[in-house]
């Protein structure tokens, strides 16, 4: 019988943190600096070629974009975006939110995606139109976190460099992009910032929160969707706030501006 692709996904990148995990566990923490200034390890390699190594024996002919080698969105309509490793910093330095985000594309829209936090075994997937899970459990925003003790906004690093922020939310950074959009899926974050994303931090994050009720966009300039075949996407940043409804999002939007407005 045939396996769905979200089954394959979920699949590939179980297997895959099954073997980061085990690095992070010997502490691999041997590394880098790419002319992004970005940490790439050992293990972000190993990871990578193993996903792209699986995608390849089971859909062969369907191209892939991936963090650490070609960066192009492919040509073909079925492709692939890959981060195999997102929070490599915490990873290298033996922190436990990191982990593993595949994106199936269709015609420059994230279809299906998966992504699995091997730390605290946590494994998210969607597939457009059916839904998006957590360990098999259906997700279902509520938007009104009125009730809640400190709900809370998440964010990166960099947001303070490059954005003034006035909110009524916790603050928390916890390093790893996934993480934090995956936060907003699961309910646990009612907002979430990343400044400076690239294509792979997010594709399948962005259907994960969409197909969970949450609402996503870009605070800048166009829209990371339909993909451009061709383009080189490590060179283009999507500044992203996410949030559990339209009216979180709205709010915060009102109260973030670029540095220098």
């Amino acid at each position: 019988m045939k396996k769905s692709r979200l089954t394959e996904i979920s699949r590939i990148a179980t297997e895959t943190g099954s073997a980061l995990l085990a690095l992070f566990q010997a502490g691999n923490s041997g590394g880098e600096i790419k002319s992004d200034h970005t940490l790439v390890t050992a293990a972000d390699r190993q990871a990578d070629a193993l996903i792209q190594g699986m995608i390849r024996k089971r859909y062969p002919g369907e191209g892939i974009l991936s963090e650490e080698q070609e960066t192009r969105y492919p040509e073909t309509s079925h492709a692939w975006v890959i981060d195999p490793l997102d929070g490599t910093v915490n990873f290298s330095r033996g922190l436990h939110y990191w982990g593993i985000a595949i994106a199936h594309m269709v015609d420059g829209y994230p279809h299906h995606g998966a992504i699995y936090f091997p730390t605290v075994d946590e494994l998210y997937t969607a597939a457009r139109g059916k839904g998006a899970h957590l360990n098999g459990k259906s997700l279902s925003l509520e938007g009104d976190p009125s009730g809640e003790f400190f709900p809370l906004f998440v964010h990166c690093s960099r947001m303070h460099q490059r954005y003034t922020v006035r909110t009524r939310y916790k603050k928390r950074s916890l390093g790893a992009a996934a993480y934090h959009l995956c936060l907003v899926a699961k309910g646990k974050a009612a907002l979430a910032l990343e400044s400076t994303p690239r294509i792979w931090d997010f594709a399948a994050a962005w259907l994960i929160i969409e197909e969970a009720g949450g609402v996503i966009r870009t605070l800048e300039g166009d829209g990371p969707f339909p993909a451009q075949p061709g383009k080189n996407y490590s060179k283009k940043p999507f500044p992203i706030l996410a949030a559990r409804s339209a009216a979180i999002l709205a709010e915060a939007v009102s109260s973030i501006k670029p540095r220098g407005e």
